[in-house]
């Protein structure tokens, strides 16, 4: 008998999406609120990046409604115990004023509606609001998934690990950009501060994985069943391999190596860009790995 997976492909693209794009909004605010002259270019670039995966990610979500027309129904009522409900409302300010704020940054030749003269005012309002609006996109898509109940999804520790997750992503869209860019191409102090806070994102996700893994083992026998299941499974290949291999441990090294010095000079740019791919890549196999064997999992009675 074949499982149904109800949650496919075009759901996995909008919770990547989105947590992408929170990481990114995220690594921009903070970079302004830290020093705007010494971070302008990962200011720039996180605005830059953060609106077009998200409306990306939304659009999927409305095809894979299969009546996108009555998408407009979530925004009627307030489902006050539905985190759908809440992340719904968060993802579609959070979108609007991601738009606001790239217009914000960008070059007055390319802003045919002139903002007030007070425009960095409100690029500081901004970044001090957003940050609050990202945590909430990059953290609901887990509690989605954990009000579901499923075993493998029922861990506090999930919507951590997808913020974690999602900042790692956000701070790897913004070096890749950055990195391509030759006009405003990211220095050699913004690059070091990026790679140190990627890595230590990174060794969070390692460490919540390994918190999710013995939570779930000491739990109940479903659970116990639904851990094994990933490590052992149809998709433990992917979660080691795509995951743990590609996703984590890979880009750590090479991000350690820059930071020591390690990397020749014509090795510089293929090796960021190439952590950069690697965070991305393996950003989303955790959301495609975790959603897919999750609803593989039953309760046992």
């Amino acid at each position: 008998m074949k499982t149904e997976i109800p949650w496919g492909l075009m759901i996995v693209i909008y919770l990547f999406t989105a947590g992408l794009s929170a990481g990114s909004m995220m690594t921009s605010n903070l970079a302004l609120l830290k020093d705007r002259e010494k971070y302008g270019r990962i200011i720039r670039w996180g605005a830059y990046v953060t609106p077009f995966p998200i409306s990306f990610g939304t659009g999927m979500l409305l095809l894979d409604l299969g009546s996108p027309f009555n998408f407009y129904r979530l925004f009627l009522t307030l489902q006050v115990r539905s985190a759908m409900s809440y992340g719904s409302w968060a993802i579609l300010l959070f979108a609007a004023l991601s738009f606001v704020n790239l217009y914000l940054w960008l070059p007055d030749r390319y802003r045919p509606i002139k903002w007030p003269a007070e425009i960095e005012k409100w690029q500081r309002i901004l970044a001090q609001l957003m940050p609050i609006l990202s945590l909430i996109v990059a953290s609901y898509t887990g509690f989605l998934l954990a009000e579901a109940m499923r075993p493998l999804w029922d861990t506090l520790l999930l919507p951590i690990l997808f913020l974690v997750s999602a900042l790692s992503t956000g701070v790897a869209a913004v070096i890749l950009t950055a990195t391509l860019s030759h006009k405003n191409r990211i220095q050699h102090h913004e690059l070091h501060v990026l790679t140190l806070v990627d890595m230590i994102l990174i060794l969070v996700e390692l460490a919540l994985f390994l918190g999710i893994i013995l939570t779930l083992f000491a739990a109940s026998e479903s659970q116990k069943l639904a851990i094994s299941s990933l490590l052992f499974g149809s998709y433990a290949w992917m979660f080691w391999l795509m995951i743990v291999v590609c996703g984590l441990l890979l880009p750590l090294g090479l991000e350690l190596l820059e930071l020591k010095g390690r990397i020749q000079l014509r090795w510089a740019l293929p090796t960021t860009l190439g952590s950069s791919l690697l965070v991305l890549l393996g950003g989303f196999f955790v959301r495609y790995v975790i959603t897919y064997a999750g609803q593989l999992s039953r309760w046992i009675n």
